[in-house]
């Protein structure tokens, strides 16, 4: 019952303001938001993991009620369980992904982050 109360008060808000923060954070560097692949692909993980997250919060409220209820006795919900635990694993292989490439942030520069840099470096004479 724990799970669905940390869940919407503890995790929830914690996967929108990482959302939030990785935006000003990518506005406001040298990284840019559109300059590189890796920024991207870190925009586009953590922008699907909330949105997985928002939908795996339904099973878990589910199995809550059902544990207030007492009626996960003798496999009951077997199904849901192993779903949340496929979910968990799921969710910790993104966030690896996420941690990968903010470590080692590949090349890779977009046509805009190209441009840019073109823009920003002074012209041979």
């Amino acid at each position: 019952m724990a799970m669905d109360v940390v869940g919407w008060y503890v995790i929830v808000p914690f996967s929108v303001a990482c959302l939030l923060s990785g935006l000003v954070q990518s506005l406001g560097t040298v990284w840019g938001l559109l300059r590189h692949y890796w920024v991207i692909a870190k925009l586009l993980i953590t922008v699907v993991a909330t949105v997985l997250l928002l939908v795996h919060m339904q099973p878990v409220g589910q199995l809550a009620d059902a544990a207030a209820r007492a009626a996960l006795a003798d496999g009951e919900l077997e199904g849901m369980r192993i779903q949340l635990m496929a979910d968990a694993a799921a969710a910790l292989l993104v966030l690896l992904t996420a941690a990968a490439l903010s470590v080692f942030k590949p090349r890779g520069v977009t046509r805009y982050g190209r441009r840019r840099q073109r823009e920003q470096s002074p012209l041979p004479r």
